[in-house]
């Protein structure tokens, strides 16, 4: 949306402009057309300011375009702190590739552009009708079958490689775990979860590790009085 506008001054010819586009002087950008002269007015170019998401959306549209991903719907949900991304398209196993790994890249590229441009630019999540809500259920189910494996087995369990987003799902999940603690290991593309025994004040009851005997010495009423 952009409209033309002249006044007697420049902010003047703002004003009028904010006028016709009943926007706000932070919600456009202004191109000083003509500063006038004798008898000449001052002449600007307003336009609307794209919001975050809708640069966002444009960007992942022109992406998708140059991949030739042609039945793809780009949706967006704009909040305060971040823009949800949602595709739509009749070709998931396309646009979410191996274990989210398209998905993944689209949503880094979106992020390294968008700020670079702006360095306070919203954070950017990028989802394909409803993948990440699916994957994250797989993942909380796998970490607690495996804090029942390593209670049981006392020994540490690894997982394979995971992305970042995945892997602080694992950290979550059994964050608050009497039995296990994770930790990442690895470095780059092998960078992974170590799901470990956790030692337990409570020496009887400790989930892992060698339990150690507690020896109680008995002393009769007669003992005791000496």
């Amino acid at each position: 949306m952009k409209t033309e506008a002249t006044g007697k001054t420049v902010e003047a010819a703002i004003e009028n402009a904010l006028k016709k586009l009943d926007l706000t002087r932070d919600q456009v950008d202004v191109e000083v057309l003509s500063e006038g002269g004798f008898l000449k007015p001052c002449k600007v170019a307003v336009s609307k300011k794209m919001t975050d998401g809708e640069k966002v959306q444009n960007f992942i549209e022109t992406l998708f375009e140059k991949m030739h991903f042609d039945e793809c719907v780009v949706q967006i949900e704009e909040k305060s702190d971040v823009v949800n991304v949602n595709v739509v398209t009749t070709d998931q196993g396309s646009v979410i590739g191996y274990r989210g790994e398209v998905l993944d890249a689209i949503q880094y590229l979106t992020t390294l552009v968008m700020g670079t441009e702006d360095k306070s630019f919203k954070r950017v999540v990028v989802d394909c009708e409803g993948y990440r809500a699916k994957r994250e259920k797989t993942l909380v189910q796998l970490a607690k079958n495996l804090e029942q494996k390593v209670k049981r087995t006392g020994r540490p369990a690894k997982l394979e490689p995971m992305n970042p987003y995945e892997r602080r799902i694992i950290h979550t999940a059994l964050q608050d775990s009497k039995y296990v603690s994770t930790e990442s290991e690895g470095v780059m593309n092998n960078r992974h979860v170590v799901v470990s025994p956790k030692l337990s004040g409570d020496i009887l009851n400790a989930p892992t590790g060698s339990r150690k005997t507690l020896n109680f010495v008995y002393r009769s009423e007669k003992k005791r009085r000496r």
